[in-house]
């Protein structure tokens, strides 16, 4: 018995250091974990731009090869033709078929060039360590969404400029319905909350819906201004020129209620009209 106890003494005195390592060693890996993820949230656009720009030279590549091959089509279409085995038809598809590729061409390597820049704009734009999470990438963008929806709710929720610019109510005026159908869109890709994983391609998709719905507003509020009377372009573009449309709308509203007064003027008018001419149609009935 004295010596099973001595033996456990030896080997707590020999493998103490055990216990203390592998608590420090799960306290590190938890920190780096953290760290991790931290890392991978302020970085969470740049590294979303970046698989968009690897995402549109794999694109180009395979526009880039569908316009040779549209090339060499045309090219075989012309010469059966010249011996009679085509017929002017085919030439005129094929050379159709060549117009499209090569326009999906420009395409791609136009999308190369904006993918680019949106990799140097999200590299300077990474945050620092210890950024407040709510100016983190995810942060942002659903912020940016929020606003879009803020702006289109005035329209719906402030009595004057919804009766100014009913447009941005009514889904059959065409901008607003796609304005609409767009906003469910990002919607439905749109994560949570701001602290929610996601992959480069879900941050991707979503801020693709909400650049989309964002676009989408603009053309619906300019249009809603246009049926309104106004110049498209005074529809305002931010929250600074709130002021302003808020004395377009009243102006608005103003010419409104002035076209219904003007209106019952005339409707009295014309009953007051009526009454004086049936009044004098029964005087004459019973004069002797």
């Amino acid at each position: 018995m004295q010596l099973w106890i001595v033996g456990v003494g030896a080997a707590l005195a020999e493998f103490w250091w055990v216990a203390p390592a592998a608590a420090g060693a799960g306290a590190v890996g938890f920190v780096g974990v953290r760290r991790g993820r931290t890392t991978r949230a302020r970085r969470l656009g740049l590294t979303a731009a970046q698989h968009e720009l690897q995402q549109a030279r794999s694109d180009a590549v395979s526009a880039r090869a569908a316009a040779r091959v549209a090339q060499a089509e045309l090219a075989r279409v012309e010469a059966e033709r010249a011996v009679g085995r085509a017929h002017p038809d085919d030439v005129r598809t094929a050379r159709r078929a060549l117009e499209t590729a090569q326009r999906a061409k420009a395409a791609a390597t136009a999308t190369i060039r904006v993918a680019r820049a949106r990799v140097g704009a999200e590299r300077a734009a990474v945050p620092a360590r210890g950024t407040d999470p709510k100016h983190l990438p995810l942060a942002r963008l659903m912020a940016a969404h929020d606003a879009i929806a803020a702006r289109w709710m005035e329209y719906e929720t402030d009595a004057a400029r919804r009766l100014a610019f009913p447009a941005l109510s009514d889904v059959r005026v065409p901008a607003t319905a796609e304005f609409l159908r767009l906003e469910g869109i990002a919607r439905e890709h749109r994560p949570a909350s701001a602290t929610a994983t996601l992959t480069p391609e879900q941050f991707s998709t979503y801020r693709a819906a909400v650049d989309d719905t964002g676009r989408a507003f603009a053309a619906a509020e300019q249009e809603a201004w246009r049926l309104a009377g106004h110049r498209p372009d005074d529809a305002p573009a931010d929250q600074s020129t709130a002021a302003r449309w808020t004395i377009v709308a009243t102006e608005a509203i103003a010419r409104s209620v002035d076209g219904i007064s003007r209106a019952a003027e005339g409707a009295a008018s014309a009953l007051d009209a009526y009454r004086s001419r049936r009044d004098g149609r029964d005087r004459d009935q019973h004069r002797p």
